[in-house]
Formats: structure tokens, C-alpha cells, sequence
């Protein structure tokens, strides 16, 4: 976690980078095999990464509401991902130092929805997901300040901070 992108560069360059540096003879030149071919580095490098960056998960509308009512006076953060979404690997690093940083405070809690289970398809539905990743912050049931979609980690912070003076 402590090799996060450069603020100023973008972090998904960043990790498509990671992926294709140095395997440029072997890109297939086809673009359907090209696809395939990224894909599978894509999967490989989210499988080694992802438990890095793993934030408590919540799993359909009826824990999404049960959690809404046990966080009722803390700031709830919710992340929105989706498996195999470059962007959503490439913030997840900043999104896991964010919920590092405020674990300690007892009024922030962190979760994460991924929008690909079938399970979370109503409830990305109904949140109006756009596009992954999003960030939502809640306080007492209702959703507090707008979506956050990509953004670097000073960024970040500054909006879940923004959103927590509703405490």
C-alpha cells in the first residue's frame, strides 16, 4: 500500500502500465486477442492485489438498509466496484488508506458493494451507479454530499471530511 501512484500522474496509467511494461512482444496484434490477453494480466494482478485492498463487504439491499440503521450516527463510506475494473484496482489503494487513516475514528465506518454480484445489481440500481468506482458517504439513513468518482487521495480525504462535519 505504500507504493500509491504519484498524486499528479494518473493511478489507472499507473497500474495499466504494471500490466503491459516490458510484455510489449507479446501484445497479440488482433484486438479481440489483445483483449483476452490484457484480460488475463488484468485478473492476475487484481488476484495478487486485491486482498491488499480489501474493505468489509456488504451483500444485497435488506445488509445495505440493516447497516444504514446500525451506522445511524457514524459517517458510513461505501464504495461501489466492480472485479476486473482497471480504475476500481488502481483507487482501491488510496479508498484502503482512506478507511486506514479514519479506522481510528470510532464515528467512520468503511464498506464496499461490488456492483458485479447478482445480489448488488437492485441495489447499485437503486444507489443510481453510474460507473465504478463510486463513493458514497451516508449519515443518519441519507446520503451526504455527492458521489465521488476517480480522484487522487488528498482529494479523497477531503471529501469524506467534508461530509463528516454532518456529525
Amino acid at each position: 500500500m505504500d507504493d500509491l501512484p504519484e498524486e499528479r500522474g494518473s493511478p489507472v496509467f499507473a497500474v495499466f502500465e504494471k500490466l503491459v511494461k516490458g510484455q510489449e512482444s507479446e501484445m497479440p496484434e488482433d484486438k479481440n486477442k489483445w483483449a483476452l490477453w490484457f484480460d488475463q494480466r488484468l485478473e492476475a494482478y487484481e488476484k495478487e492485489n486485491l486482498p491488499k485492498m480489501h474493505i468489509t463487504e456488504i451483500v444485497g439491499e435488506a445488509e445495505f438498509e440493516k447497516k444504514l440503521a446500525e451506522n445511524q450516527d457514524k459517517m458510513m463510506v461505501i464504495k461501489y466496484w466492480k472485479h476486473k475494473c482497471l480504475p476500481c484496482l488502481s483507487y482501491g489503494p488510496f479508498h484502503k488508506k482512506a478507511e486506514e487513516a479514519l479506522n481510528q475514528d470510532p464515528n467512520c465506518v468503511f464498506y464496499s458493494v461490488d456492483i458485479k454480484r447478482a445480489e448488488n445489481l437492485k441495489l447499485a440500481a437503486w444507489q443510481r451507479i453510474m460507473g465504478t468506482p463510486t463513493i458514497q458517504c451516508y449519515h443518519q439513513g441519507r446520503q451526504v454530499g455527492n458521489n465521488v468518482e476517480e480522484t487522487n487521495y488528498a482529494r479523497f480525504m477531503k471529501h469524506i471530511r467534508a461530509s463528516m462535519q454532518f456529525l
